[in-house]
């Protein structure tokens, strides 16, 4: 059980932790959590590039409710086994906190959180841009600033104590560094410059995608989501405050995140929510059927009423519809939702959108929901493992993470996920960017290229590229 002591004396509940790892000779975590003034997240984020490069997290729901930003690993949890990685994760951070102390006011989006994600499907042969990630790779800040809807600012202080460490020399150097970050003064960053931007074999995927049309014709399954990319190079190495900065200028209505890893960042600014878990509330969404933007308010509208009146896209969402709601009622007490989708418009792209809520039922965490919905027809296709088996013959490469569940949990199976369309991974000089789009039988492979381009946009963007 957690230990949460109700007191503000952070060094006593550090000895106390400290002493427990002495008893049992184990890793004991402590976890203090302080108010404190409020600064620009992205200015914490930066201020952690020179101390903890490669071991930084960042996460903004699209609502501004809730931003935490991560810096320094106090550990690291990840599973390379494959389908059991949801539960694995589930029981290693359980166990984890076992023995854990906590000290300070405790909120929804402080304390100890894991922020990560998973990879969208582990049987997909490694690919070099992906070998710093596990098929589940979750980290728990040593800092961790968290802005509250209200405007609160927290920092979260995690230690990992061991029987050898030396009491009054790991307090201070974690003191001094606390200082540091939170009295770091932003600066001006150089930005490298976009050399060339290279689309991976479009002419291949297109005929994939009329071969997999074909077999949706013979009544093989009813969609498969193909997904393709393009690569990013760059005179220099891109750093990922670059990139969240725009994103956060240019895409504020979609969940941003960033996880670093040694080298490589994924990074991103996805529409759609997996699932969030609040007490035992739960809210799903479901995000299929697109159609561009209009470049005026009329000409907008009008692919607007296209959108809400097309069979090809109504019937793409209602796939993921029914999918969600039955596999929340697993899980759940009552679930609700409205009985036709509206839309949900951002700056390149609206979607056929229909929230799906409901009451967990008693001892559920959120990772047990992320498991249960992920792949969404959304991002596989119908049925799962059909459509799964076609991505891995016809896609060529590994999505990674992209397509896959990233977010954050707390130690009482609170959290958020969101799906990670939206995204890329920054690896040293260059970024991999990704794109996908549902196949149905009516699809056609040049409408369905076109759609690709448009949702390639905001990261193309985001990282100071444009297509030819």
């Amino acid at each position: 059980m957690v230990r949460i002591l109700q007191h503000s004396h952070g060094f006593a509940g550090f000895e106390r932790a400290l002493e427990q790892a002495r008893q049992s000779k184990r890793e004991v975590l402590f976890s203090q959590v302080t108010p404190v003034d409020p600064v620009d997240p992205l200015q914490f984020y930066e201020a952690g590039y020179q101390l903890y490069q490669g071991e930084r997290s960042f996460w903004q729901d699209k609502s501004g409710e809730l931003t935490l930003v991560g810096i320094g690993n106090a550990q690291t949890f990840t599973s390379n086994k494959r389908n059991d990685r949801f539960i694995d994760i589930k029981n290693q951070w359980q166990e984890f906190l076992s023995s854990a102390v906590q000290v300070g006011e405790k909120k929804l989006g402080t304390g100890p959180i894991l922020v990560g994600g998973f990879s969208f499907d582990p049987r997909q042969e490694a690919e070099l841009e992906w070998t710093n990630f596990s098929d589940a790779y979750f980290q728990l800040p040593a800092f961790m600033f968290s802005v509250d809807s209200d405007g609160q600012c927290f920092l979260t202080t995690n230690i990992v104590c061991t029987e050898f460490d030396e009491l009054a020399k790991i307090w201070d150097r974690m003191q001094e560094e606390k200082e540091k970050l939170l009295g770091f003064a932003e600066g001006q960053m150089k930005d490298v410059k976009v050399v060339q931007v290279t689309e991976i074999e479009p002419e291949e995927w297109k005929q994939s995608l009329s071969s997999v049309v074909e077999r949706l014709k013979n009544g093989e399954m009813e969609k498969v989501v193909l997904a393709r990319k393009i690569l990013v190079d760059f005179d220099g190495r891109k750093r990922s405050e670059t990139v969240l900065e725009r994103l956060r200028d240019d895409q504020a209505d979609s969940f941003l995140f960033s996880l670093e890893v040694l080298d490589s960042c994924f990074i991103g600014a996805t529409p759609e929510r997996l699932v969030k878990k609040s007490g035992d509330s739960i809210l799903s969404t479901c995000l299929a059927g697109s159609i561009g933007r209009g470049a005026t308010l009329e000409e907008d509208q009008l692919l607007s009423d296209t959108l809400l009146k097309d069979d090809k896209n109504l019937h793409e969402h209602e796939l993921v519809v029914n999918m969600i709601s039955e596999n929340l009622r697993a899980l759940c007490q009552k679930v609700e939702m409205p009985s036709e989708p509206t839309l949900m418009k951002i700056r390149d792209i609206q979607h056929l959108y229909t929230p799906v809520t409901g009451t967990a039922k008693k001892d559920m965490s959120v990772v047990d929901f992320v498991n249960r919905l992920h792949p969404t027809p959304a991002l596989g296709g119908t049925p799962t493992h059909l459509a799964m088996d076609v991505i891995q013959e016809e896609e060529k490469m590994n999505r990674g993470f992209y397509a896959a569940p990233v977010g954050w949990m707390d130690a009482e199976g609170n959290g958020e996920f969101a799906v990670a369309i939206r995204s890329g991974l920054l690896h040293d000089q260059h970024a991999y960017l990704y794109a996908g789009c549902g196949v149905v039988k009516d699809s056609n492979a040049e409408s369905e290229y076109q759609e690709t381009l448009i949702k390639f946009r905001p990261m193309l963007r985001a990282v100071g590229g444009t297509m030819q």
